[in-house]
């Protein structure tokens, strides 16, 4: 009898390990898989944001309506300089090291009055699409304020790190309703 419980005992425990460990198959490819196509959220760090700016006054004064809102995703020094430059914005110290980063940037454009606001409030990504969830403020109809050229920006920071996978990707810029506001491309 002690030979049947000793057996049926071995047979139990191999029959665990073989639970536990699987039957030599190699789990890692579909989980990798599974993996590149859920969702996962990107952690963003504000780089600058303001109310203030000079994005959409180029070529002509502003009069408060003539551009809209524009979104970005710069790759590289060159980028964000040239937007530094366009817009007259300046970065706190530090900088970003586009070895390791990504620059997000959503700007308002021209608005006649105070009131508006811009926020980059999320990033998720499924596969090779990344959609940046923006809220965009305006102030309520007939509400009063001043009366002041603003143009409202925020830039964020994401580590190319937390993107999976990495490549080419599509940036869909969407607005808290869901509407599709801009596409983009970006190597990450």
């Amino acid at each position: 009898m002690r030979r049947v419980f000793l057996s049926l005992a071995v047979f139990l425990a191999a029959l665990s390990l073989i639970g536990l460990y699987g039957c030599g198959k190699e789990p890692v490819a579909e989980e990798t898989a599974e993996e590149e196509n859920h969702e996962r959220e990107i952690p963003l760090r504000t780089l600058v944001q303001g109310s203030i700016c000079e994005y959409g006054r180029f070529e002509q004064p502003a009069t408060g309506g003539e551009t809209g809102p524009a979104f970005l995703v710069l790759e590289d020094e060159e980028g964000l300089k040239r937007l530094l430059s366009l817009a007259n914005l300046e970065l706190p110290e530090g900088g970003v090291d586009f070895s390791s980063q990504v620059v997000i940037a959503a700007m308002q454009g021209p608005r006649n009055t105070s009131g508006y606001a811009i926020s980059v409030v999320r990033a998720v990504q499924s596969g090779t699409d990344v959609r940046v969830e923006v809220e965009m403020v305006e102030p309520e109809p007939g509400s009063l304020t001043a009366q002041v050229l603003t143009s409202p920006y925020h830039l964020v920071l994401a580590e190319r790190e937390d993107f999976l996978p990495r490549g080419e990707l599509s940036f869909i810029f969407m607005d808290m309703d869901g509407e599709t506001l801009e596409r983009t491309a970006a190597e990450i």
